[in-house]
Order: C-alpha cells, then structure tokens, then sequence
C-alpha cells in the first residue's frame, strides 16, 4: 500500500544528515497528495534567505518546468514500489545537476524520511531528511 503524504512536515535537524552542506535553520514542506495529484509547497530559511518553492506534479505524468531562485528546473515524480521519487534536473554555470529524493513514511505516520542523492559537478553528495508531521 502506497502512503498518503498529505500535511505539513517539519524538518528536524537533530534527525537529518545533509552531509557537508549546512542545514537550514528551518524547513516547512505542506503536501496535498490526492494520487496520482501531489503539490509540495516548501519553505525553508537558510544562508540565502526566506525561500518557498511550489511544485504541482502528476505522479507518473509529465515533466514540469518549474523556475526555483532564478534557474529552469525539470521536475517529475513517479512511484518506486511504496517510495515516492520526485527527480529535478537542472543546469549551473553550464554543468549538469540532478537531485532525487526518494520520500518514504514510517507506519504510523509520524515521519517522513528523504535520501537525498544530489549529483553535481563536484559529486554525489547523500542526505538523509526526517520530518516530523505537526499536529494542526
């Protein structure tokens, strides 16, 4: 059975390992997922300021363009068993980059866990997310 990733989940730091990059100081992502339609809004503070990013994706549809601080991204999500994949591709200084996060939720719906596999020109960084579900 594939989960249902609707809420607004928080990203614990204390739980999250992003690896050399640093972490925000805070990261709110609010899902609506009424399959195969998934809109993830997130908002996050870090070194470059107070950003919020909307992404309204078909899982298993199209790619989308979105523009994500000023740069095109190509963005699609497909399922991957019960993992929800959301891939975005895009293009730095004339290098390729491509980000896949493989969202998955714990049984009870608590949590939810991102790996992260960020290729870039430097190489592949691995991240490992956990955000908590807020009660409204």
């Amino acid at each position: 059975m594939r989960p249902d990733f609707t809420g607004v989940w928080k990203l614990i730091r204390g739980e999250s390992d992003l690896g050399f990059l640093p972490p925000p100081e805070w990261r709110l992502d609010t899902i609506a997922h009424l399959d195969p339609q998934l809109r993830i809004r997130t908002r996050q503070k870090d070194a470059n300021g107070d950003t919020t990013v909307d992404r309204d994706l078909t899982i298993g549809g199209d790619v989308v363009t979105i523009m994500i601080r000023g740069r095109e991204r190509q963005i699609r999500a497909f399922w991957e068993d019960a993992a929800l994949v959301v891939e975005a591709r895009s293009e730095v200084s004339g290098n390729a980059r491509r980000i896949e996060d493989r969202r998955s939720m714990d049984p009870g719906g608590e949590w939810l866990t991102i790996e992260r596999l960020h290729e870039q020109p430097g190489g592949a960084v691995r991240q490992h997310l956990r955000m908590r579900r807020q009660v409204p």
